[in-house]
Formats: structure tokens, sequence, C-alpha cells
């Protein structure tokens, strides 16, 4: 009996090394399976290359194209500001030259009449004061960018037309600074 465990016990151990053997070997022709081969990886690698450069020219055009657009929009800007700056500077001489033969005449009743009435004024006196009263509420009508310039002509430091306004003082000086550098071009 005693050499018949020890063949039972020679049985399960070399089964239990066979079984781990198999299974083992298994393992290792499995995973050799999964990985893709140095091949593979090349040309998927040299596919990604190519997608990437491709994708760099297409972005660099479009950039280019984006640049052009810019710069046509820059110029077009600066076109319309120039326009605007004197329409701006052609309205101050014409509201200059109508508060000066308001003021020439003594009344109203002698000049011609403006496209529009916004800047007649209630006294006949022609003193100034009526005149900025008048020029006042012709801004009420008016862009803010006119609103500023026509105060700032009055002869109102930046910090009253911010104050009259309501509006911060950085940008009355900002839109100052705007016209006048669009007027010194």
């Amino acid at each position: 009996m005693f050499e018949l465990a020890d063949f039972f016990s020679w049985v399960v151990f070399l089964s239990t090394l066979g079984t781990v053997a198999f299974a083992w070997g298994l393992f290792l022709s499995n995973t050799a399976q999964r990985t893709p081969k140095q091949e593979e990886y090349e040309k998927f690698e040299e596919r990604i290359l190519e997608l990437m450069g491709q994708f760099r020219h297409i972005s660099s055009v479009r950039l280019q194209m984006l640049d052009k657009k810019i710069e046509e929009l820059k110029k077009l800007i600066k076109e319309a500001n120039t326009l605007y700056a004197s329409l701006c500077t052609q309205e101050t001489k014409f509201v200059e030259k109508f508060s000066y033969s308001v003021r020439m005449n003594g009344s109203e009743s002698n000049r011609v009449e403006p496209e529009t009435t916004e800047f007649q004024t209630d006294n006949n006196d022609g003193d100034a004061q009526g005149q900025s009263e008048s020029l006042r509420t012709d801004t009420n009508n008016t862009s803010i960018e006119r609103k500023i310039l026509l105060l700032y002509q009055e002869g109102k430091s930046e910090q009253d037309i911010a104050r009259e306004l309501s509006i911060g003082v950085g940008e009355v000086m900002l839109i100052l600074s705007l016209f006048r550098h669009r007027n010194d071009r």
C-alpha cells in the first residue's frame, strides 16, 4: 500500500505540473497573438503622421486666409473711421458756423433754417450760454461719441463729460484720444 500512495502522489504531482505547464504555454501563445506586429505599428504611426501633416497644412491655409480677411477688415475700419471723423469735423464746423451766425444776428428769424431744428434756442438774446444749452439738447439724439466731442468742444473737462453722460472717465479719454489720433493723420 505504501507504494500505491506514493504512486498516487506522484500522479497528482505530475498531473498538476503538466496542467501548470499547459496553462503557461497557452498564456504565452495568446499574449504573442494579441500584440500587433512591429510593421502594423509603423504603418499606423505613418498614417497618424500623414494625417497630422494634412491637418497642419489645412489649418495653416485657413489661418492665412483669416489673416488676410482681418487685414481687409482693418483697412475697411480705418476707412470708416476716417470718414466718420471727417463727418464729425464737418458737423462741428457747421455747428460752430450756426452758433456764430445766431450770435451775430441776435435772433433766429434772420437766419436760414438748417435741415433739422434741433439747434434752435428758446431765448432770442443769442448768448453763448443759450447756444451750449441748445447743443446739449441736441446731444440727447446723437451717439455717445458725438456727445463726447460736442461737450469737449464746449470746453468741458473729461471728468465733467463723464459725470454728465454717466460713463467712465477712461471711456471719455479713449474716445477723445481716438478722434485726436484720427484727425492727426
